[in-house]
């Protein structure tokens, strides 16, 4: 008896997390059940089934994947590392290229942080070279400093707060 109440919450539980998570169905959440039992989640049985498959890990690959009908918004948290990433190993070049306006390196790094049309890579361009010494307050500013900074002044400006 204790060990199907148990089974039934762990169940329920489940199935309420890839609700609350949210996307390709909005009863059951995204992952390979919804894929899987897609057009019979009306019904509850299959609903709880994609949920439980949701559940089991499927989402959580989905979501960071960004596969089975699971997306973040913009793919933010990845795009997040990867901005991290390219700050990190191209720090001294970005630095030079901000304070200059420009160069092939602020380029490729204003596209991943989300300006990639010719007006937002203006803006994002101006911005870091206007705010050059926000951005590096000192000759020691680590990459992770620069970033928050840089995103501060991105949600201040308002041709590149939406990015």
């Amino acid at each position: 008896m204790k060990k199907a109440l148990f089974v039934m919450l762990a169940v329920a539980s489940l199935a309420s997390y890839a609700k609350a998570l949210g996307a390709s169905d909005p009863n059951v959440g995204c992952g390979w059940g919804s894929d899987l039992f897609a057009g019979k989640t009306d019904k509850k049985l299959f609903a709880l089934f994609a949920g439980t498959t949701n559940g089991t890990y499927t989402q959580t690959f989905g979501i960071s994947s960004e596969t089975a009908g699971c997306s973040v918004k913009g793919g933010w948290v990845r795009n997040e590392k990867k901005q991290a990433a390219y700050a990190e190993v191209n720090l001294q070049k970005l630095s030079t290229e901000m304070a200059q306006g420009g160069g092939e390196y602020l380029n490729a790094f204003a596209s991943l942080m989300g300006a990639t049309d010719e007006a937002s890579k203006k803006a994002f361009i101006e911005l870091t070279q206007e705010k050059y010494e926000v951005l590096f307050p000192s000759a020691n500013t680590d990459s992770a400093t620069m970033l928050r900074a840089l995103r501060t002044e991105m949600l201040a400006n308002p041709k590149l707060a939406t990015l």
